[in-house]
């Protein structure tokens, strides 16, 4: 890379200063620059040289200007587009954020977090679509997550059409040298709908839709559908295999939002929802945020699910009693509201939820809440509220903010169990009680054959994984 920003620099000229490479690019080469002339911050893609011997670089440039067009604020515009030394590459400006890529890598985005990317990208779809302009390549490391603008802003919008379109070779199929390649120009194997997969020269919108589905699959569930097999695998699974439904990868997804990404997932696109209008439509359903969940579970559990926070639990065994009572003002038996030290993160732990009816998982499930508070309580200026504190509020319909206040904690930890066979997975999110917002997750695996393991794994994945979101001590 060192080569190419030195042949970048001299390209650009004085117009441009060339500071470092950026990760995370797929097929091309990302590199940040800063744009005198305009003083703001953009970066410059080059395609791969294996590639560019594969596709007439005046072709590309020309369908890479048509979608320069583009100007919507949830799409990330081309600036300009040339070559160097016969090389390929668009400017475009610099999103401060992170991708969803690196956001799912610190694990799985609870349910109002997916939803409202996924409306930010379809509202990008509505446009481009309008436009004629297919992306043809949704995928976590093309939606950018805006810490300015607040939104997912939606990034390489017509390369893939325009790499095919640009292929030497009025015969050149998806599978010819140097094209096959993940975000090449069918795409990325493991986000290709069905009919590019095929080859299908008759791919239209409907693609991205498909995309879209997967790109919310792995955003509730930590990774794709087909995740784990080669590019080959992933190709024939897309075209024949259909997609676990997300409930048997995650207890607290709405009804109506696992059927809605479903049927995105369609193989057949007349089964998908007709545009991105009308998906845009069906996601602002208040139920595909907080309606009932597509997994059943137990009448308790579902009696007591705080509203909003995505979760069917009841708060659970813990260290010591951190709750008091009020005469005036409060039922009997209820706890009234408790002061919270801000100096500190308090935390009721929530008994995880078992999917399924194996009776191992249930035995892990059980004996985990015990070793969550253990790992929170060596925490320094974290303390852990005790289950007498919640047995009162087991039958109530609360909002998480009220369950924070009544018992003075700041967070809720929850989480589910799933076995098969002889593995077990956990998912467990930290959940800020006043704002029902996650604020850290993760996705554990393990073999039930290996508990004492697999409770030491946890243990320190949360400690790690919490001990940075801890108040600063007072100076």
């Amino acid at each position: 890379m060192t080569d190419s920003r030195v042949l970048l620099r001299e390209h650009l000229g004085a117009d441009y200063r060339i500071e470092r490479e950026l990760s995370g690019g797929g097929m091309s080469q990302v590199v940040l620059a800063t744009d005198l002339r305009h003083q703001r911050r953009v970066v410059v893609k080059l395609l791969p040289a294996g590639l560019t011997a594969a596709i007439s670089a005046e072709r590309f440039e020309r369908e890479i200007l048509m979608s320069a067009a583009l100007q919507h604020p949830n799409i990330v515009p081309v600036l300009s587009s040339g070559r160097m030394q016969g090389v390929p590459y668009f400017i475009m400006p610099f999103i401060e954020g992170e991708s969803v890529r690196a956001r799912v890598r610190r694990g799985p985005m609870s349910v109002r977090e997916t939803v409202n990317v996924l409306k930010d990208v379809s509202r990008a779809l509505v446009f481009a679509h309008a436009q004629g302009v297919v992306h043809r390549d949704i995928k976590p490391d093309n939606v950018l997550l805006s810490t300015g603008a607040g939104a997912a802003v939606v990034t390489d919008f017509g390369v893939a059409k325009a790499l095919t379109a640009s292929r030497h070779g009025a015969s050149a199929g998806p599978h010819a040298p140097g094209m096959t390649g993940a975000g090449m120009t069918i795409g990325t194997p493991a986000y290709m709908a069905p009919e590019q997969a095929a080859a299908d020269p008759s791919v239209d919108h409907r693609a991205d839709l498909y995309a879209l589905g997967i790109l919310g699959y792995e955003m509730l569930a930590g990774a794709p559908p087909f995740h784990g097999r080669t590019p080959q695998e992933l190709l024939a699974a897309q075209m024949t295999e259909a997609p676990a439904p997300l409930y048997t990868r995650r207890y607290d997804v709405p009804r109506a939002l696992n059927a809605l990404l479903m049927r995105c997932l369609e193989k057949q696109p007349s089964r998908r929802p007709e545009s991105a209008s009308a998906l845009l439509r069906l996601l602002e359903d208040p139920e595909v945020v907080s309606g009932a969940f597509a997994a059943a579970v137990p009448t308790r559990a579902r009696r007591w699910r705080p509203v909003g926070i995505g979760a069917a639990a009841l708060l659970a065994t813990v260290a010591a009693a951190w709750w008091s009572r009020s005469g005036a003002g409060a039922a009997a038996g209820t706890p009234a509201a408790v002061a919270l030290d801000t100096t500190s993160m308090s935390v009721a732990v929530v008994p995880l939820q078992v999917v399924g009816d194996d009776e191992r998982t249930r035995g892990v499930a059980a004996a985990l809440p015990p070793i969550l508070a253990q790992a929170l309580s060596q925490l320094p200026r974290v303390r852990v509220v005790s289950d007498a504190s919640v047995r009162t509020l087991r039958d109530s319909v609360l909002a998480s903010p009220v369950v924070g206040r009544r018992l003075g904690v700041t967070h809720l930890l929850e989480g589910s169990v799933q076995g098969e066979r002889d593995q077990v997975r956990m998912t467990v999110r930290l959940v800020r009680a006043a704002s029902d917002s996650t604020e850290w997750s993760a996705i554990l695996t393990g073999s039930v054959d290996s508990v004492f393991a697999f409770q030491d794994r946890v243990a320190r994945v949360l400690r790690d994984g919490i001990a940075p979101l801890r108040p600063a001590p007072r100076p």
